[in-house]
This record gives C-alpha cells, structure tokens and sequence, in this order.
C-alpha cells in the first residue's frame, strides 16, 4: 500500500500510530510500509485469540507473546540510534526505544481487539491497558514487565499526535548528537507539521530556525 504523507496524516485528527509511524520513518530513509503492516497483522492473529478475557489475562497473553516468544526488548546498545525508532526495524530486528516497542504493543493489541494504549511517563514510555480502572501498566522495554509506580501519577491515555512528538524530539536529540545535521533538521521541521500549542509551536519552530543557521 501506499502510505499518505507526514504531513497529510498529521493534519487528520485521529491518525493510525501504525501509519504515523510509518511515514515518519519513510521521512528519513526508505521503508517497506507493506511488510511492517503484514508483520504486525500476523502477530495481532496471534493475539486474537486472547482477547475477550479478563484485563490480568489478555496483558499476560501480550507478555507471552510479544516479550517471551518473539522476544520484543528494549534496545540497550547504543540506546539512542536512530534505527530505534523506526518502527519497520523495531519489528524487524525486535529492538528498539521504549516508545517504538510501545507502539507495536498497541497495534498489536488493536488488531486482536484488546483495548491498549500508549501512556507517557516522566522520562519513559509505556503501556496501559485500559479495560480496567485504574490500567494495568506494562513495560514493552522491559519485555513487558509490570510497572508499578513509586508515586502517584496522571495515567491516561496518549493520542497519536504527542505520541509522535515524543518520537521526533528523541529523533531530533539522536541526530543532533550524531552531527547529522540534515536529518536534525528535517526531523525538527516534522515537528511542526504536528497540531501543536501556539507556545510549543514558537519554542520548536525558534529551534528549528536555529538548527537550519548551522547549516550557512
């Protein structure tokens, strides 16, 4: 299939994550869209059997399969490569930064009709399960371990479009960090495709501007 653009999915108000990720990555290298999609339909198959039980029971159905029989863990080599967040290698080589492997986790678990969602912490990334109050929160880094929070903390559900900002910004510090100043840019110009708060869209388009004066 052909995937529509960044751009294009961006400016929709509710983008597939799976699609978003896609094409943020086909931003910046070539992807086979049809072969990531295929991957992650297999393996909600997999899944679909599970769902329909109880919260405990479909979260250890998603631990056995993604974290113990296909091996999903964070990717703890060079943690900040770009390649970890791109979500066609994350399913290839079943590695990658907390918020990728999230993101299979919730399309995995999408297409098997289990009711999953991304759920951003202070400084990481992880899922919730949310067919139960309070969600059952699961570490896809941690082969989805349980997590279990030291304070209490707002758990809610993230939407496609900051969880696509929190991509771009590990981006943008990967490739910066690398002196990758082309991609730097492109990914901070991503940035501001995104529908973001006036005072964000200030902030990360002043950093944009900076980046791009580097390049004279």
């Amino acid at each position: 299939m052909s995937l529509a653009s960044f751009s294009d999915l961006a400016a929709e108000s509710e983008p597939s994550l799976d699609e978003l990720a896609l094409s943020l990555a086909g931003e910046l290298k070539e992807v086979d869209a049809d072969a990531a999609l295929a991957e992650l339909d297999r393996l909600g198959a997999e899944l679909a059997p599970a769902a329909g039980g109880r919260a405990v029971a479909e979260v250890e159905a998603l631990r056995e399969l993604l974290g113990r029989r296909h091996g999903f863990a964070g990717a703890r080599d060079e943690y900040d490569h770009p390649d970890n967040s791109m979500l066609d290698l994350v399913l290839e080589r079943r590695k990658g930064l907390p918020i990728l492997l999230s993101i299979v986790y919730v399309e995995v678990a999408r297409r098997a009709g289990i009711a999953l969602a991304g759920v951003g912490l202070p400084g990481h990334y992880v899922v919730g399960h949310f067919g139960q109050t309070p969600p059952l929160l699961l570490d896809p880094f941690g082969a989805g371990a349980a997590v279990e929070l030291a304070a209490p903390l707002e758990i809610r559900a993230w939407g496609p479009h900051e969880t696509a900002l929190r991509m771009l910004n590990n981006l943008v510090g990967s490739y910066r960090r690398r002196s990758d100043l082309i991609r730097a840019i492109r990914t901070a110009e991503l940035r501001l495709e995104l529908p973001l708060a006036e005072s964000d869209k200030a902030a990360l388009g002043a950093e944009a501007r900076a980046l791009r004066a580097r390049l004279n």
